[in-house]
């Protein structure tokens, strides 16, 4: 190792700038370890520095020191390590107390400069290669996202917010799920919040977060028709109507249709079976996604009288309900739809038009906000494509911190303005 020390004031300052205001702190030493291609700055404390106590302002006394490292920017592809005595002051009012040293956060090891750039770096590729990047483990780095995910939620302000998208994520095998709530934040769609599970309590959370008054000033919620997420925003968001998701109404009748389907396969006579099969997917893509090569059968089979094919046509009738111009004439065509549901005699789409007329309201009221899930489909497409690059999640609260990281549009700088 080749040792530099106080005699070398030029490079102690220059290091000074690299690393920046360390104050009370100043450089005292610089040591370069070419073997392990490491270099060592020394802090010293300045012997004149007094602490006093950030409570009652008392002047304290330091009861012994401890000596710490931090990780910081390599320089010239050296690992820079910085290395400073701490003294653990104690005050006779308030106790004992680590100082905080300027060029660090908390507990972390790592220095801010060395964390703003890991952020960027994590944003930018899995946790797997940033760590080869930065050379960190695997867990340091998760420290660092988990530090960025609290730095940022503490800066977030959401005094705006008036509308939000409730949605569930599966995140695993078998009823394995997270409650995600996604707003718009300077006009991009961001999650706000991940809950566990997809209960009332999953939900609930978000708005104890959020705060009465927040919650007070929401006008709309966009979700399914899940009646714990209901009660959640019935519960807390008094002033907020329900927006029910057109995706989640076109999932329940594509449902119904398919429904139908089986159970003609099953009672129809041999020709309706015969019709019938190989014919799944047909039934459920919209018909200008019909591939050319089933066009020709899916003509004849729509035409048909096949009690598929009206539950098919009833569908494909209500895709046009996002056409109406506004409240009063999406009222206006429910009851016409209705009518030709009830009047279908197919239970599946029966029992699919009796559940949109007890929620019609909140069917409707897509038409006054002009928003639905949309937004936080978009995002869940996106958390599930990290999800397949990452394999998989073991651990739930990694999981809510990626999601957070990745797709919170948080200000997680760590020299951000507040």
């Amino acid at each position: 190792m080749y040792t530099m020390g106080m005699k070398d004031r030029a490079l102690n300052e220059h290091y000074q700038q690299i690393i920046g205001d360390t104050s009370p702190w100043t450089v005292s030493e610089v040591r370069l370890d070419v073997e392990r291609l490491v270099n060592e700055v020394k802090l010293a404390l300045k012997p004149d520095t007094v602490w006093a106590c950030p409570q009652c302002k008392a002047r304290m006394h330091i009861k012994e020191w401890r000596t710490r490292r931090w990780r910081h920017l390599d320089s010239c592809q050296f690992k820079t390590v910085l290395e400073a005595a701490v003294p653990l002051v104690e005050c006779a009012e308030h106790g004992a107390q680590t100082v905080q040293v300027p060029w660090a956060e908390g507990s972390s090891r790592f220095t801010l400069f060395f964390e703003r750039f890991a952020i960027q770096v994590l944003e930018a590729c899995p946790a797997a290669r940033a760590g080869e990047l930065l050379r960190i483990s695997w867990d340091e780095a998760d420290g660092i996202k988990q530090r960025a995910v609290r730095r940022g939620l503490g800066r977030r302000q959401l005094d705006g917010l008036e509308h939000v998208c409730v949605d569930e994520k599966a995140v695993g095998r078998g009823q394995d799920y997270v409650t995600l709530v996604t707003g718009v934040i300077a006009g991009k769609p961001h999650v706000l919040y991940v809950g566990d599970g997809r209960d009332e309590a999953a939900l609930n959370g978000f708005w104890a977060w959020l705060g009465p008054d927040a919650c007070a000033r929401i006008k709309a919620v966009s979700m399914d028709m899940g009646q714990p997420y209901q009660n959640s925003v019935r519960r807390y968001c008094k002033n907020a109507e329900l927006i029910f998701d057109p995706f989640h109404l076109m999932k329940m009748l594509n449902k119904a249709v398919d429904e139908v389907r089986r159970q003609e396969v099953v009672k129809g006579t041999g020709a309706e079976k015969s019709a019938l099969k190989q014919t799944r997917q047909m039934w459920l893509w919209g018909e200008e996604n019909l591939p050319d090569r089933h066009a020709a059968r899916f003509e004849a089979l729509k035409a048909s009288t096949l009690k598929t094919a009206r539950a098919w046509r009833l569908k494909e009738l209500w895709r046009t309900f996002k056409r109406c111009l506004d409240v009063d004439d999406a009222y206006a065509f429910f009851h016409k739809w209705y009518v030709l549901a009830m009047q279908s005699k197919l239970a599946p789409v029966k029992k699919v038009a009796r559940t949109f007329k007890a929620h019609l309201a909140g069917i409707v009221s897509i038409f006054k906000h002009g928003f639905c899930n949309a937004l936080a489909e978009g995002v869940n497409s996106r958390i599930q494509l990290l999800m397949q690059k990452s394999c998989g999640y073991r651990n739930r609260e990694r999981l809510k911190t990626d999601i957070l990281f990745h797709f919170g549009g948080l200000a997680m700088n760590p020299f951000a303005v507040q």
